[in-house]
């Protein structure tokens, strides 16, 4: 488990259009809900939780202390951000039990070199699944799993979720099937397609010339 990063959020009372003024102000609008909390609107400054996130992302647990008290363990849920800005607009955090497993989507990263793109230079890699829901302990949470792909020298080979070490205490998720592709080498194409398609306007540029030369030797006849 990594070490848990650190936000710190006061309550938040403007509501609304007035957290627009918020947002100018350098601060982000939140909201904390989840085990042993109500509902609560926070407010928490936009670097500070730029940088957080950039790090924790939804698996990695953030330490919150709200308003000076005592730090709770949080998720960040949701980030809200504008898509023609990249601003950060709004932030879910969600308090976790420490006691309950949880249910959450982490990434999945390939390392090492597949030879058969490396070496023999005969596919390339496809990443079929990015993330995989897991289910653990809050603090047993892992930031990411990890597939080996060294072992790739053929085309289709691949590797399944079952073939994916999973951390002690950590399970895939209800529902997710061991069986899922996650990496395989797909064969390289040479698509002829494109060279056709290069070649096709020198042949419309050739087949427009008698064309405009008949048009011309008309225009001319008629004079």
């Amino acid at each position: 488990m990594a070490t848990a990063l650190s936000l710190h959020a006061t309550r938040r009372t403007v509501t609304g259009k007035h957290v627009h003024a918020l947002r100018r102000g350098g601060e982000v609008p939140a909201i904390l809900y989840g085990y042993n909390v109500q509902p609560t609107s926070l407010a928490i400054d936009t670097r500070v939780l730029e940088k957080v996130w950039h790090r924790a992302g939804r698996s990695h647990l953030v330490d919150l202390t709200l308003d000076g008290g005592s730090p709770r363990k949080v998720l960040i849920r949701e980030l809200q951000i504008d898509p023609r800005t990249a601003h950060l607009l709004h932030a879910d955090l969600f308090a976790v039990n420490l006691r309950e497993k949880l249910t959450v989507e982490i990434p999945i990263v390939p390392v090492g070199d597949a030879p058969a793109v490396t070496d023999l230079k005969i596919g390339v890699l496809q990443q079929i699944m990015t993330t995989v829901k897991i289910e653990c302990l809050p603090t047993d949470l892992p930031a990411q799993l990890t597939v080996d792909v060294s072992g790739l020298a053929a085309i289709d080979d691949g590797i399944h979720l079952s073939e994916v070490p999973l951390p002690q205490d950590v399970a895939l998720a209800h529902g997710v099937d061991p069986e899922d592709l996650v990496v395989k080498i797909s064969a390289l194409r040479v698509i002829e397609e494109v060279e056709a398609v290069e070649a096709a306007p020198e042949e419309g540029e050739a087949a427009e010339a008698p064309a405009a030369g008949g048009a011309e030797a008309e225009a001319a006849g008629t004079e």
